[in-house]
């Protein structure tokens, strides 16, 4: 007889008899994303401050200036090593950060968020500058996951996009991870650069970090999303008020099918 119906995307478990249904699906929403704000960072284990403790008000993060140019402020933890191995396809991280502009007593203009992405040795990743009411700077380098060693590229006129003080704006980072070179995009102001290198372990854990441009830049961290294939969908459960319906829909289905045969 042919099969009329194929019931292997649902997950169903009875507990108690037949009281209690839980059916479990992929999300149909984006899949593999997480977003974290302030609260939620502070409250990670995977996210720690290496060179300052930041004041969490409201939701944000707050981090005043610090000792040591290119000195790490966040550090995420992402996905421990062999979560790609030399032969995985090419995978992409995308990492969005969203940052509220800050003025200092020292150079009240001056506000140059620095974003990487860590290997446990080499980074790669941008500046964002103030620099022609918004630049970019490409960025590798190495690092132990508290201070940076850089190698910045030329200066590149994003447009006149850049957050005035006291705003907010999105910082977008694109990671393609490849067998040979990763690609790396950075979206901001309207704007994009891109570049290719080579300077990174995509086999070894990968980490977020956050640093700071000049000591005595101040940065607000409002929110951190990353989207990844790495990042595994998590089911979600019918409310238990649905529970009932749900299991008579599924047996009803089966009592069709048993009498179609």
């Amino acid at each position: 007889m042919q099969q009329l119906f194929t019931l292997s995307r649902f997950n169903v478990t009875l507990l108690s008899g037949l009281s209690t249904a839980s059916i479990l699906w992929s999300h149909g929403v984006l899949a593999g994303t997480i977003t974290q704000n302030g609260s939620e960072l502070l409250a990670n284990p995977n996210v720690s401050f290496p060179t300052i403790n930041p004041t969490l008000i409201d939701d944000t993060l707050r981090f005043d200036g610090g000792n040591v140019l290119f000195e790490t402020i966040l550090r995420w933890d992402l996905f421990p090593a062999n979560s790609l191995t030399s032969t995985s396809p090419t995978t992409s991280i995308n990492i969005t950060a969203n940052l509220t502009r800050l003025t200092n007593s020292v150079d009240p203009e001056d506000w140059d968020p620095t974003f990487f992405l860590w290997d446990g040795t080499n980074i790669i990743g941008g500046i964002f500058g103030d620099n022609l009411g918004g630049a970019f700077r490409t960025i590798e380098g190495t690092s132990d996951g508290t201070f940076n060693n850089i190698i910045q590229g030329p200066l590149l006129d994003a447009g006149n996009g850049f957050p005035n003080i006291g705003d907010s704006a999105n910082f977008n980072f694109n990671f393609e991870l490849g067998t040979v070179s990763t690609e790396v995009t950075l979206s901001g102001f309207g704007e994009t650069l891109s570049f290719s290198t080579n300077n990174i372990d995509r086999t070894q854990p990968l980490s977020f970090l956050i640093a700071r441009n000049e000591v005595h830049e101040r940065y607000d961290v409002n929110s951190i999303t990353i989207n990844s294939d790495l990042i595994p969908n998590e089911p979600q459960t019918i409310p238990e008020s649905s529970n009932i319906v749900a299991l008579f829909v599924f047996l009803g289905l089966g009592l069709f099918i048993i009498k179609r045969k």
